[in-house]
């Protein structure tokens, strides 16, 4: 039912060949072996704005006007990272299932179907695996498989639907691909990255580690070199029953 990843290790193509509108295609990023977080791409009206509070607004301006300047000399992952952008996003997704035809459905899931409601019920708040694919589609040029390996990576519950942070850290993964900052996206979202991993991990490694498998599923989905990937299975004696530290992921990863 879910394709797998290519596992060439010649492949560098990533998951968010992620369409920019201003650039018709933004240029494959390299992978984390290259600096790219020093080149932006042109903003996109494709991807809806938003971000944390933790993060640090763009645009230091002062007024509105430079604010605004600012604003409009930013990427889309950059805008993703304000207050406003945060708020906004927030606001389209809440649209999106707002206007779709599930959002008459019942809150909590009947009664009748036991145990086996996990398969069968979405709650209204969350986006089901198909509905994710048909995401996916808009905002990048992946294949059916890597979007659902991308879905599992972030399905860190199993419960087969995806909330409101996960979509959210889906949307800056893209958009950071789109506007080659990839670098930057791991200096914001490190600690979420590895925990929503780790958390997916938990029936097969030790509290709080990442399996090498479950890394290198998202390495690839990026497009990261296979030359790279050999070197880090060389530099950090990487073996497939591996387990990761917090410290060991962001060696391998940056």
């Amino acid at each position: 039912r879910r394709p797998i990843v290519s596992s060439s290790m010649g492949s560098s193509t990533p998951i968010g060949s992620a369409r920019s509108v201003g650039s018709g295609r933004a240029t494959p990023c390299p992978g984390y072996g290259a600096n790219v977080s020093g080149t932006n791409g042109s903003s996109s009206s494709r991807a809806p704005a938003a971000t944390p509070s933790s993060a640090a607004p763009v645009g230091s301006g002062s007024g509105n006007g430079g604010r605004d300047a600012d604003l409009e000399e930013s990427t889309p992952f950059d805008l993703l990272h304000t207050e406003k952008g945060f708020v906004a996003f927030e606001q389209w997704y809440r649209r999106v299932l707002a206007s779709s035809s599930a959002s008459g459905i019942a809150a909590s899931p009947r009664a009748e179907l036991g145990l086996l409601w996990p398969q069968v019920y979405c709650p209204p708040s969350a986006l089901h695996e198909h509905a994710f694919i048909e995401l996916m589609r808009v905002f990048s040029d992946c294949t059916d498989g890597e979007a659902f390996d991308f879905f599992d990576l972030l399905d860190h519950d199993f419960h087969g639907t995806l909330g409101l942070p996960q979509v959210y850290i889906a949307i800056c993964l893209l958009a950071a691909l789109g506007c080659r900052q990839l670098t930057k996206f791991i200096y914001f979202h490190s600690t979420r990255l590895f925990g929503i991993l780790a958390k997916g991990c938990r029936f097969s490694a030790a509290p709080n580690r990442v399996t090498w498998a479950r890394l290198l599923v998202l390495l690839r989905l990026l497009g990261t070199p296979g030359h790279l990937i050999s070197k880090v299975c060389v530099e950090h004696g990487m073996t497939p029953l591996a387990q990761l530290k917090y410290d060991d992921f962001l060696d391998i990863t940056f």
